[in-house]
């Protein structure tokens, strides 16, 4: 339940801050929950997992676009999704769906029910991040949130397969180069796409009459 109040509370703070500590605390509480269940990280797969969610999303990740937004002295305010009440509610009753997807998909009560829920309710608010805000900051934010959500599926039906550590390997080098191609592409666009001001000039003609 703590994973799912860092998902939904950024999008009502509306800061490019907040945003990025939530998606450290989603890394660092989704290694919390691996500790949880395999104490004893007995296999290179349970250390590897560790290392992506920690070093990789809870801190490489978040401070990577830090460093950028910080250097260009980014204003504080970023909303990520509309600042408006219809937004809000469409981001709540999306929760409201991933819980009722999560009943239907898991009969039984418990952790795992309450997993897949918070997991698909991230990827709802993802989905909702992408297709609210057109800026780059924004769509990095919701692209990481929708990565975010799949790795705690992937959590959530860790003790119904085993993953070979190669794949998980290079799902880890993939999810790196995503990160670094994101810190270049903000450094040259900036947080946000500038408009485009026309010279007086330049302005189409307008109807005659």
């Amino acid at each position: 339940m703590a994973l799912l109040v860092v998902m939904v509370l950024p999008l009502f703070i509306s800061t490019w801050r907040a945003s990025l500590f939530g998606l450290c605390c989603q890394g660092l509480l989704m290694a919390w929950l691996v500790v949880m269940e395999r104490p004893e990280l007995s296999t290179p797969d349970d250390w590897l997992m560790l290392v992506d969610l920690v070093l990789v999303r809870g801190l490489l990740a978040p401070l990577f676009l830090y460093g950028v937004m910080s250097a260009r002295e980014a204003t504080a305010r970023n909303d990520v999704i509309p600042p408006n009440l219809l937004s809000w509610t469409l981001a709540l009753a999306l929760v409201l769906v991933g819980f009722n997807f999560a009943s239907a998909l898991v009969p039984e009560a418990g952790d795992e029910r309450q997993t897949v829920a918070v997991a698909t309710a991230g990827l709802l608010l993802g989905f909702l991040v992408l297709s609210s805000q057109s800026g780059p900051f924004s769509q990095m934010v919701g692209a990481l949130r929708f990565e975010n959500a799949v790795a705690l599926f992937e959590l959530a039906g860790a003790s119904h397969h085993d993953e070979s550590i190669l794949v998980h390997a290079g799902q880890l080098v993939v999810f790196l180069l995503t990160i670094g191609l994101f810190r270049w592409y903000l450094e040259i666009v900036g947080p946000s796409v500038p408009a485009v001001v026309l010279a007086a000039g330049d302005a189409p003609e307008g109807p005659t009459l």
